[in-house]
């Protein structure tokens, strides 16, 4: 699987004060969703990638969410930080599940590590919840926060956008130009699907044989494509994401672009 791209958030300390009513809440519920996590002790580092790459792939309007989630993580991150990231993704516009449940469901892949914290910020040990009720292990968990696990930060090594995009042109060379060309177009402002599709009209790239009959490709499948890549986002039309702007950049550098 190669697909995925790599947020640079600034690195700071976690904030575990504050801890309000409603994260009080999800501490509980995320208490009880780390006693569901699969024995990881029992699986191979292969076993956990392939269960991570499950889970990041299941769904292609969360993808590019949980791979960025997998990215911000690697400095431990507090709950109500990781889903007011993950909220101010343009991308999360189109997610079908809330933040708490992106989370969650990266913890149960083994490519986040879900930590819970006393009122001092110390990690609660499995050892001080031994023999404790659960409203009591609920009052001795004050917050829970989430950290990349060797396995998450694996798979973010090896989808980030750059890698993915020279494995697009280099899997597809013919259409290569077209792609660097539908990049730039994008690079100079926001377009809507309609002048995608009139950029790219009556190109011979489109044509394509299937099953020994000749077809004309749509435009979105380049848009698509460059999409699951990480070069492209839709805000208010689609633009180029922060890492596809540095691979374009790098390309003319290279005199391909």
């Amino acid at each position: 699987m190669t697909d995925y791209s790599d947020a640079n958030p600034a690195v700071r300390e976690p904030d575990f004060n504050g801890v309000g009513e409603q994260d009080a809440a999800r501490v509980c519920d995320a208490s009880l969703a780390a006693e569901d996590l699969p024995p990881a002790d029992e699986l191979t580092f292969e076993e956990k990638l392939a269960a991570l790459n499950r889970t990041v792939m299941r769904h292609p309007l969360n993808r590019e969410i949980l791979y960025k989630t997998l990215a911000f993580c690697e400095t431990e991150r507090p709950l109500r930080e990781a889903e007011d990231f993950i909220a101010a993704l343009p991308q999360f516009n189109l997610a079908t599940q809330n933040q708490y449940y992106l989370l969650t469901s990266l913890a149960k892949a083994h490519g986040l590590e879900l930590i819970e914290r006393d009122e001092t910020g110390e990690p609660v040990t499995a050892a001080q919840k031994e023999g404790l009720t659960e409203d009591e292990v609920d009052d001795l968990v004050a917050a829970i926060s989430f950290k990349t696990t060797e396995v998450g930060a694996y798979f973010v090594e090896y989808n980030k956008p750059s890698a993915r995009l020279v494995d697009l042109l280099g899997l597809d060379p013919g259409r290569a130009d077209t792609y660097r060309e539908l990049l730039e177009y994008v690079a100079a402002e926001a377009r809507p699907y309609r002048d995608i599709e009139a950029f790219l009209d009556g190109r011979p790239t489109l044509q394509t044989v299937i099953d020994g009959r000749p077809e004309t490709m749509q435009p979105s499948v380049f848009v698509d494509k460059l999409e699951r890549a990480g070069a492209l986002v839709w805000k208010d039309g689609w633009t180029l994401t922060e890492e596809g702007r540095e691979f374009l950049e790098e390309l003319k550098v290279d005199g391909q672009a």
